[in-house]
């Protein structure tokens, strides 16, 4: 279908033209890249002048696109629990909903909706068929073992998540370890971007979501997976007996330490650390065979995405490699005006 394309910095201003002349197409999701957004269009756009001249302004272009239907993240029942305890203005508050970990929600309430937390938490278990325990969030990720502190709000006390995820099941301490549901698709994205026989190393692997999922649908790669905190690596061994991998192997330490122990290794990177990452590129190209695809998650304001690029090619320069940008995905929103991204690249040694 048709899409509209524009800049991040002019995406509100086409949203409010495309809604006032009826021109936003319904039931179908807007889609966000690094530098653009592109809105889903319910006419034909080469006959329209109106949109014509917008595009002009702003410099939109029209591109043909795949349509992506909506989707609901939580079940109609979840919401008309909610809808029973909360205003409308204090559901516009819990928009966000909750992050589902199996058997477990995690929210995040506004100060006004502390002391309903507990309605909230019983609301979300009625209303779903797998939630059986509510936490809330009492803390931002921290720390060299990226954790945050949670509080217990409803349903079985237990802080033991047990989830599932593209064919893969994963159990952990919501409490002691980083864990995100919202990378769902990149795992399988990366997963699906493996050759066959291909050698992978995964630093900063938690509790083991990547390599697992990369090792169970390619038995014929042999994976390292590398991770400093204990409590993850723990997991991550749980993990791998868990869903019967034979062709991953866990350390735990330090990734500069390991990578020396390791040199040439992989002929692809997986970097899953956004807020450090640039940091460890001197270890990842040692881990690295001369040539190697690699794939660093970070963070960048939304419209510095171009000079983001720029350093990380400075880095692999720096450590004696050049540098090819294969891909550039935006993974989520992160703050008001910072994004997460991913850079798929290939670098190779520079002889």
């Amino acid at each position: 279908m048709q899409y509209l394309e524009v800049k991040r910095k002019d995406a509100e201003k086409a949203k409010a033209f495309l809604s006032k002349h009826g021109m936003l197409a319904k039931g179908f999701m807007v889609l966000h890249s690094a530098r653009y957004v592109y809105f889903p269009l319910t006419i034909s756009p080469a006959t329209n002048k109106n949109l014509t001249h917008f595009s002009k302004s702003v410099g939109a272009k029209l591109r043909e696109r795949s349509g992506s239907a909506e989707t609901k993240r939580h079940t109609d029942d979840y919401k008309k629990e909610i809808e029973k305890i909360l205003s409308l203005e204090e559901q516009g508050e819990l928009a966000r909903g909750y992050d589902p970990f199996g058997n477990i929600a995690l929210i995040e309430l506004s100060d006004s909706l502390k002391d309903r937390e507990q309605e909230i938490g019983d609301a979300i278990i009625s209303g779903s068929g797998t939630i059986k325990t509510v936490l809330a969030k009492s803390g931002p990720v921290k720390g060299i073992y990226r954790t945050r502190s949670v509080r217990y709000v409803a349903g079985v006390r237990t802080y033991i998540a047990k989830y599932r995820e593209n064919g893969c099941s994963f159990e952990f301490d919501i409490r002691r370890v980083f864990f995100s549901p919202r990378l769902s698709y990149e795992r399988a994205r990366i997963s699906k971007l493996v050759k066959d026989k291909e050698c992978v190393a995964v630093p900063f692997a938690g509790v083991g979501p990547f390599a697992i999922e990369i090792a169970k649908f390619h038995q014929n790669s042999k994976v390292i997976a590398i991770e400093l905190n204990p409590e993850a690596f723990r997991y991550m061994l749980r993990n791998i007996e868990l869903n019967r991998v034979k062709n991953v192997t866990a350390f735990k330490g330090d990734f500069v330490k390991l990578a020396g122990m390791h040199a040439r290794f992989a002929d692809r990177v997986v970097m899953p650390m956004p807020k450090t990452s640039l940091d460890f590129i001197g270890a990842a190209c040692i881990i690295a065979k001369k040539h190697a695809a690699f794939h660093i998650y970070t963070f960048c304001d939304s419209e510095q995405v171009e000079s983001k690029i720029d350093e990380i090619k400075s880095r692999f320069e720096q450590n004696g490699r050049s540098f090819k940008l294969v891909n550039l995905r935006t993974v989520r929103p992160y703050s008001k005006n910072e994004i997460e991204i991913v850079v798929d690249a290939e670098a190779t040694k520079i002889v």
